[in-house]
Order: C-alpha cells, then structure tokens, then sequence
C-alpha cells in the first residue's frame, strides 16, 4: 500500500508544479480559470454570509493550526506515540510550514486586486490556508481511515475532511485573498505531502520502533 501512496504523491506534485509553472509564465488558462471562478462564487456575497466566513476561515490560520498540531503532538505523546507525534508533527511543520513559505517568495504572486473582504499582505501562491487544512484535517482523515473497521467511519471522515477542505478553499476565494489556482495548487500540494508522509510512515515505523527499543523506549504508535 506505500506504493500507492507514493504514487499518489508523484501525481499531485505533478498537478502542483503544473500549475505552479502555469502560474509563474502567467499563462492564458489561469487568467481566465481565475476570472471566471472568482466572477461566479463573489456573486453569492452578503455581509452576513461574509462576517460568518471571515470567522470561519481563520479555523485553518496560522495560530489555529499551530494550536491544533501543538495539542495532537502533546496528546499522542502523552499517549506514549512518539513516533507518531513526530511525524505529525515535522508533517505540518515542512509542509505547510516552510514548502509554503519558500514558494510564496520564488513564485511572488500579488494578491487578487479586484474585491478583497479581507485584509492579508504576504504573497498569494500557494494558498497557505489551503495547504494546511488538506495537510492537517487530511492526516487525521486517512489515519481513521486506515485504522478503524467500521466502513461508515471510515465514509464519514472521509465526507467530512473533504468538505472541510473545499470549504476553507472557497473561503478563501470568496474573501478575495486568493485567486482559484491558489487554493487548487494549496490543495493539490496538500495531497502530495499527506501521501508522501503515510508512505515514509508505513515503511519505517517497524524499524524506528526496533531502534527505540533497543534504547528501552516503549512506543504505541499503531502500524496502518
């Protein structure tokens, strides 16, 4: 299964860097995928429906996730998964921590200069709300996939990770703070980094947890 994961990683950092390139040569096709997406979902602004959703967005903020990963770590470390908290935690932290921000500074795209409802200043691509919410509520999302048995848990949290995510990604267009190919390449990274994580995990937690052994260390972390 880790070579499903891996290649499922290759093909997402392929529609990644795809649209990335797009991006950077400011093709044709991204003026107007943007244009035109942009044009449809701010057509459903209220001030209501905005006031609610500059709430909501900030659920997958840079302090929101860094209280929510820090939380996870302390709690599977208090349940003796270092492993897993490590990985979790280096997961969050390369991903969407600091792959995002060196390639907002490479690509340096300014922020969509039509309709903004919300006030941001750092570069637009990738999206880093985006990339974070795949990241954060995709890791959750496929761990309870791949450990419980019960299939309508695992359709459940997989119907619920999905719609949180696409709802963070249309947030964050709505707002205007974000063109579409911003979120689509937040969330495609995204992807890329949940699988490529699940993979190294699934190759080496059986050898990590001999070593930490060997060293009279007791680790929980579940094999998936």
């Amino acid at each position: 299964m880790a070579k499903n994961f891996l290649a499922s990683s290759f093909l997402f950092l392929f529609i990644y860097i795809f649209i990335a390139l797009g991006v950077f040569y400011k093709l044709d096709w991204v003026y107007n995928l943007d244009k035109s997406v942009i044009s449809y979902i701010q057509s459903f602004i209220t001030d209501s429906r905005t006031a609610l959703i500059i709430i909501l967005t900030d659920f997958a903020g840079t302090i929101s996730i860094i209280i929510l990963t820090a939380l996870t770590v302390i709690f599977l470390i208090y349940k003796r998964m270092y492993i897993l908290s490590l990985w979790f935690g280096m997961t969050i932290l390369l991903g969407p921590g600091i792959f995002v921000y060196i390639m907002k500074k490479i690509v340096d795209r300014d922020r969509p200069g039509i309709l903004r409802l919300a006030h941001v200043t750092s570069q637009s691509f990738p999206s880093g709300h985006s990339t974070a919410a795949t990241v954060f509520i995709g890791l959750l999302s496929i761990f309870i996939i791949l450990t419980v048995h019960a299939k309508w848990i695992k359709i459940l949290s997989g119907v619920i990770a999905f719609s949180l995510i696409t709802f963070i990604m249309f947030t964050r267009v709505y707002l205007g703070v974000h063109f579409p190919t911003d979120v689509l390449a937040g969330f495609s990274f995204g992807i890329a980094v949940v699988s490529l994580s699940i993979a190294l995990y699934k190759l080496y937690l059986d050898k990590v947890k001999q070593a930490l052994f060997r060293r009279n260390i007791e680790d929980q972390s579940p094999s998936i």
